[in-house]
């Protein structure tokens, strides 16, 4: 049995006076050299060769790297691995993260962070498209949005509270005039930039300012394998083309690309030629997006996935990724994870396709499918957040329900306090199928759905999906 398995042991560990004292003491910073202990430890755990600091204990590098051994033995991690992981700066920021959330919330199926990983901001509405599936009903719309002043200091709230990456969505984000300078100021406050586009203005001379901005990672919506499909969803002739030819031209400056396609009925067959483009165009990632009736979304019901539809469509990339796809497949499906548990089974000794939410999928050994149950598929208002143009904080880009704003509170308290954000982080408060689920702490179900379907009640079941159909609960 995992160690993992034990997480009431390790809450009990935690929850130790003498425990918290040693996490609040990693956390400190160093008075010369401005690094916290945590961060010294890591250092020395991966050999980084940095000018030694005489006021820096070395005996608390020695307990930390313990217990990350400890760990990575436990889970049967490679060491040379580890050191690749902990020695990239971002993911060192999680890293932190982590710890103040196990001196804040404990240790919990799923984890609850201090500060989410990711945060999504619909930096504008305005888009020079107007997509029949838009969540934000983006287009020539005119409203109040963000000043630079106030949208600069959005990203020092999110920068402040230990956040690890900021998003730019929308609406199309370049189609904001400061986006170039609020974008290289939330990667010179350190947070990992991504952006996610329609792919149509990522001209030569803009995918140059994209690097010159800092930005690590671009996502770019391709609905169809062919300019007859995608442009039919975008609503406007050409785009196909354009979103194609500003792929090539992030590749080629040598940015981490991403083709991102929102799966429904009408798409559904061009999925394997969609993944094919992307190995072709040799873009890092691919990202199926569920669909989900909110925004424009909300004229089209009928394109939905019934739950075999999308039960096939997630085997279909589970077993892609294991044949070994040249390009990394994501999914904001949360039942992804719970279809590779399936198929693959918590025994034996291989590995196993993990889905971390949305954010990555990798292979793992055995030993480590419990990360499943804290990783905890949906990560609405847990693990990450949204931002409105007008500064209204949203569990999720596909929820948008507000629960706060940056122009009159601090993210952070936003971030803790917010009622529906609590709710999220315990389990036992999902209804319907979702509740009775037995993979409710690996998946949980998708709460942008479950409210599309339920009059907006976020914590009811998750239709369309196999697990409720089996229990006649599913629509």
């Amino acid at each position: 049995m995992s160690i993992l398995s034990h997480d009431s042991f390790w809450n009990a560990v935690i929850s130790m006076p003498m425990t918290k004292k040693m996490l609040q003491l990693s956390l400190k910073k160093c008075d010369c050299c401005k690094r916290t202990v945590l961060e010294a430890a890591l250092d020395d755990y991966c050999n980084i060769n940095k000018q030694q600091c005489n006021k820096c204990n070395r005996f608390y590098s020695g307990i930390i790297g313990f217990w990350i051994d400890f760990l990575r033995i436990s889970l049967n991690f490679k060491r040379e691995k580890v050191e690749k992981l902990l020695s990239d700066r971002f993911a060192r920021r999680a890293v932190v993260n982590l710890v103040e959330s196990f001196v804040y919330f404990g240790i919990k199926k799923p984890l609850s962070l201090s500060a989410p990983f990711l945060v999504v901001w619909d930096f504008t509405h305005k888009c020079n498209l107007a997509c029949k599936h838009c969540y934000s009903n983006s287009g020539a719309v005119q409203e109040e949005e963000l000043t630079t002043k106030q949208a600069l200091a959005v990203v020092d709230q999110v920068a402040d509270a230990g956040v690890t990456a900021l998003a730019f969505s929308g609406g199309e984000p370049l189609t904001r005039s400061d986006f170039f300078e609020v974008a290289k100021y939330a990667a010179d406050r350190g947070l990992y930039v991504s952006v996610a586009s329609n792919g149509t203005l990522l001209t030569k001379a803009n995918v140059q300012k994209l690097k010159e901005s800092k930005v690590n990672y671009l996502d770019v919506s391709i609905d169809g394998s062919s300019a007859k499909s995608h442009d039919d969803f975008r609503g406007v002739p050409g785009t196909f083309d354009k979103a194609i030819a500003g792929l090539k031209n992030c590749v080629e400056a040598d940015l981490c690309v991403c083709i991102a396609t929102t799966v429904g009925k009408k798409n559904m067959e061009e999925l394997p030629e969609i993944i094919d483009l992307a190995e072709e165009i040799q873009a890092e990632r691919f990202t199926y997006f569920n669909f989900i009736p909110t925004g424009r979304g909300k004229a089209h019901f009928d394109q939905d996935l019934s739950a075999q539809e999308r039960e096939k469509v997630l085997l279909y990339l589970l077993n892609r990724m294991s044949a070994g796809c040249k390009t990394t497949i994501l999914a904001t499906a949360p039942q992804l994870a719970r279809v590779a548990l399936q198929c693959q089974g918590p025994g034996g000794t291989g590995e196993v396709m993990m889905s971390m939410a949305h954010m990555q999928t990798v292979k793992v050994t055995k030993k480590a499918v419990p990360l499943g149950d804290f990783i905890g598929g949906c990560g609405a208002g847990r693990l990450y957040c949204s931002i409105s143009p007008q500064g209204d904080v949203h569990p999720c880009v596909f929820l948008p329900v507000k629960v706060g704003n940056l122009k009159i509170q601090k993210f952070k308290d936003v971030w803790l306090n917010a009622p529906l954000f609590n709710a999220f982080r315990n389990r036992a408060n999902l209804k319907g199928s979702c509740g009775k689920c037995e993979y409710k702490f690996i998946c949980g179900g998708c709460r942008a759905r479950s409210a599309a379907y339920h009059n907006g009640d976020a914590l009811n079941g998750d239709p369309g999906c196999i697990m409720g159909v089996n229990r006649n609960e599913g629509v």
